[in-house]
């Protein structure tokens, strides 16, 4: 475990937001109204609309489990994981990561980190926010000690690493975040997952406007690829 400690009553506030801005393509195991009191959140998400209805146990057999922990002020932790319905590929856990980036970064802004655990027998994919100690955060992240019990796998900080091989500035890293549907520092990421990704996110090539350009950087689609082009 991480020497954090989620809040069961803030836990319960975000999930009232998260269910108020995703509606029921989300759905917590707990009880139907979001009524959740835990330290640890988890639910489902579901990649179409569905009405609610009696047949809740029926329901929730679908979707992509889903885990939150936060404390205000602290930390936020969402973590996609797998589903008992088939097995996810990255690609379908990057779309559903990027659902709940949309939602969360409009409320606390763009996360810190990105990682994957080592053993993980839930293979989950992680973002991270740090609210205070972000500094000590990021060094103990990379030295390894962050976790008590776990061993880090896949680590990216936001905004440390060059992107694509060069670097940007803050407005287009902003605006390529919002093309590609997460954190920029993930595109190398999703573009090796990209079928899936485009296939669950959307169900259609991503779209992006001819001659569209992210300060110095133009954008092009082709094949179901983003791919962004460095000037010279």
């Amino acid at each position: 475990m991480a020497k954090e400690c989620s809040n069961a009553n803030d836990c319960e506030k975000l999930a009232k937001y998260l269910k108020n801005k995703m509606g029921n393509s989300i759905e917590f195991e707990y009880n139907v109204q979001y009524n959740v009191h835990e330290s640890i959140v988890n639910g489902k998400y579901f990649h179409y609309h569905r009405e609610l209805n009696s047949e809740l146990e029926h329901l929730f057999e679908d979707g992509i489990y889903f885990f939150f922990q936060y404390c205000e002020n602290d930390f936020l932790r969402i973590s996609i994981s797998d589903s008992n319905h088939h097995k996810c590929s990255l690609g379908e856990q990057l779309a559903v990561l990027s659902a709940f980036y949309g939602v969360l970064s409009e409320k606390f802004g763009e996360p810190l980190v990105f990682y994957t655990l080592k053993d993980d027998d839930k293979q989950k994919i992680n973002l991270q926010w740090s609210f205070i100690n972000k500094e000590e955060d990021i060094k103990n992240f990379k030295n390894g000690t962050y976790f008590e019990d776990g061993e880090i796998d896949k680590l990216i900080i936001f905004g440390e690493q060059k992107a694509i091989g060069y670097q940007i500035g803050e407005t287009a890293r902003k605006n390529n975040s919002r093309v590609i549907g997460l954190p920029f520092d993930l595109f190398p990421l999703v573009e090796e997952n990209m079928e899936d990704y485009v296939k669950y996110k959307t169900g259609k090539p991503i779209g992006i406007p001819e001659c569209a350009r992210m300060d110095s950087t133009p954008v092009a689609l082709y094949e179901n690829k983003i791919t962004l082009e460095k000037t010279i």
